[in-house]
């Protein structure tokens, strides 16, 4: 019995699909006992992968500073020749 190429990608690819999930599992078990390994983990995905709201996060970010600095102008305190 010989399996057809595409046999072999289905085959390939629920592996590769359930691999992933016990992966994920594993890290979750690690993150739940506070293990160092999860969050060096943790740290490599948040690297490697990209964010997709990178832009929306620097402009939230950038409007967010500019808002605390006006706000700290404004509680100085105030001296009688003012």
């Amino acid at each position: 019995m010989e399996l057809s190429f595409d046999a072999y990608s289905q085959l390939l690819t629920w592996l590769g699909f359930l691999f992933i999930v016990w992966f994920f599992r594993v890290l979750y078990r690690l993150a739940k006992k506070q293990k160092g390994i999860a969050f060096a983990a943790g740290l490599l995905f948040q690297m490697f992968l990209p964010d997709p709201k990178v832009q929306h996060t620097i402009e939230f970010i950038k409007e967010k500073k500019e808002a605390s600095g006006e706000a700290q102008t404004d509680k100085r305190p105030k001296t009688d020749n003012d």
